[in-house]
């Protein structure tokens, strides 16, 4: 499926005819943006979620699904707005400073964080290596030697690069995804890409 509805220039003027297709528009393309450099099914469930609920919108009886809240954030944000161009300098709170940006890009960085909070909590939800492997990251400080060097056999055979290997080292050591983001300097999300293709590499391994 693909979402299709008027394009908007930059010096758009955002009035109280448009706000609400601007805001579906530039959730769409947020969106787009997280799927072309991810191939996590999340992006693409999200994608069809929020196709269908701009689809459905004006049937009282569709259920809006949680992607409208994307939405809403760029409805609320861009309604504060009115007026002015998605050109036009702004402030916004970003990681804690206020930073000067276009309105677009204020409003495109509060969708960005909506969905990668979003993807936190999926991926909290999504197949948990502990569980499947049964090697509780809180178990291994029970292991034997000998256990321990199973570990480390499993983890050659895994054949990981050098990103993979700062990421399973820091989980391994009992950090939190944010803490190993700290740790190795980089965001979080590139944690989630690591961890997940870690997921994939080892139940690929076990059967």
């Amino acid at each position: 499926m693909d979402f299709k509805c008027k394009t908007y220039a930059c010096d758009e003027i955002i009035t109280i005819d448009n706000v609400k297709e601007l805001s579906e528009y530039l959730s769409v393309n947020s969106v787009k943006a997280f799927m072309r450099f991810s191939r996590v099914d999340f992006f693409f469930n999200l994608y069809d979620n929020l196709f269908r609920d701009i689809r459905c919108k004006n049937d009282y009886r569709y259920i809006f699904s949680p992607a409208y809240d994307i939405v809403m954030d760029a409805y609320c944000f861009l309604y504060s707005h009115l007026g002015k161009r998605l050109n036009d300098i702004t402030k916004v709170s970003k990681y804690g400073v206020l930073k000067e940006m276009t309105i677009l890009g204020g409003c495109m960085f509060i969708l960005s964080k909506h969905i990668r909070q979003d993807l936190f909590t999926y991926n909290c939800k999504d197949i948990d290596i502990c569980r499947k492997s049964e090697l509780r990251i809180n178990d291994y400080y029970d292991y034997s030697e000998d256990e321990w060097l199973k570990v480390d056999e499993t983890i050659e055979k895994l054949e990981l690069n050098e990103s993979e290997l700062k990421v399973l080292d820091c989980l391994i050591s009992g950090k939190s995804l944010s803490e190993t983001a700290r740790t190795i300097s980089c965001g979080v999300s590139t944690v989630f890409d690591r961890r997940h293709k870690l997921q994939k590499k080892y139940l690929s391994l076990i059967g």
